[in-house]
C-alpha cells in the first residue's frame, strides 16, 4: 500500500507539473497579446534594418502582403493556434557583384548580432547567393543574391508563438475604426529607406502608401515617428 500511495503521489507531482507547465503556455489576449506582438515584431524588424542597410544603403520594395506587421496563423501541434511573422524586401541593383554583396550580408548580419551561413548554388551567370541566419527572436533570415536577375531579396519568419492572430491583426490595423475608411493594405509602407522606422500599428486616416490600381504613391510618405496604439500602455 505504501508503495502503491507513493506511485499515486508521483503522478500527482506530475500531473501538477504538466498543468503548471501549460498554464505558463498560456495565450496572451488583449493589450497583452499587443504588447508580446509588439515587441516580437519591432525586435525583428529592426534587426533586419539593420541587414538591409548594411547590404545596401538604400531603397528596398515592399511588397504588398510582405511589411511584416500583420500577424499569420501558425499551427503550434496542439489545440491552440499561435502566429508569426513573414517579413519580405527586395531592391534592384546594377552590375550585382554576388561574392561582394554576400560578404556584405554577412558582416550585416554580424553587425545585428546573428552568425550567418552562406550557400552558392548554380554556376557562373546563374549561381545564387543564399546568406541565412537563425535566432529564436528573428526566426530564419536570409539574404538571396541573384546577379543574373540582378536582385537582392531579404526574407525573416519568426518562430510561432501563442496568441490569435486574427486578434492581433485587427489590433495592428485599426479595425475597431476603419470602417469604410482606405483599405488596410494601402495604409503600409510601400518602400523602406534610410530614414525608415518600424511601425506596429497602421491607424485609420494615416498615411496612404498604394494607389487604388496597387501602384506605389510617390513620394512615399516618411513617418519618423509612428503613431501609437492604445493597446498595450
Amino acid at each position: 500500500m505504501a508503495a502503491m500511495r507513493y506511485a499515486w503521489a508521483v503522478v500527482a507531482a506530475g500531473l501538477v507539473l504538466v498543468m503548471t507547465g501549460c498554464a505558463a503556455q498560456a495565450a496572451p489576449e488583449g493589450d497583452e497579446l499587443y504588447r508580446d506582438g509588439e515587441k516580437r515584431y519591432l525586435t525583428m524588424a529592426n534587426t533586419m534594418h539593420t541587414v538591409l542597410m548594411g547590404v545596401h544603403e538604400g531603397v528596398w520594395d515592399v511588397p504588398i502582403g510582405g511589411y511584416g506587421a500583420f500577424p499569420i496563423a501558425c499551427d503550434l501541434g496542439h489545440a491552440d493556434d499561435g502566429y508569426r511573422f513573414a517579413y519580405r524586401r527586395s531592391v534592384a541593383l546594377s552590375d550585382v557583384d554576388g561574392q561582394a554583396l554576400s560578404d556584405a550580408a554577412v558582416k550585416a548580419f554580424a553587425d545585428a548580432g546573428l552568425e550567418s551561413d552562406t550557400a552558392v548554388y548554380g554556376e557562373g551567370d546563374r549561381a545564387e547567393w543564399n546568406v541565412i541566419a537563425e535566432d529564436d527572436a528573428v526566426g530564419r533570415a536570409v539574404v538571396t543574391i541573384r546577379p543574373a536577375e540582378g536582385t537582392v531579396t531579404a526574407s525573416a519568419d519568426t518562430p510561432c508563438m501563442p496568441g490569435d492572430s486574427d486578434a492581433l491583426s485587427a489590433m495592428v490595423g485599426d479595425d475597431e475604426n476603419r470602417g469604410d475608411d482606405i483599405l488596410t493594405w494601402r495604409s503600409i509602407p510601400a518602400t523602406e529607406g534610410v530614414d525608415s522606422v518600424p511601425q506596429f500599428y497602421f491607424p485609420a486616416g494615416g498615411p496612404v502608401y498604394f494607389n487604388e490600381d496597387e501602384s506605389v504613391v510617390e513620394p512615399q510618405p516618411v513617418v519618423t515617428d509612428p503613431p501609437k496604439a492604445p493597446f498595450g500602455s
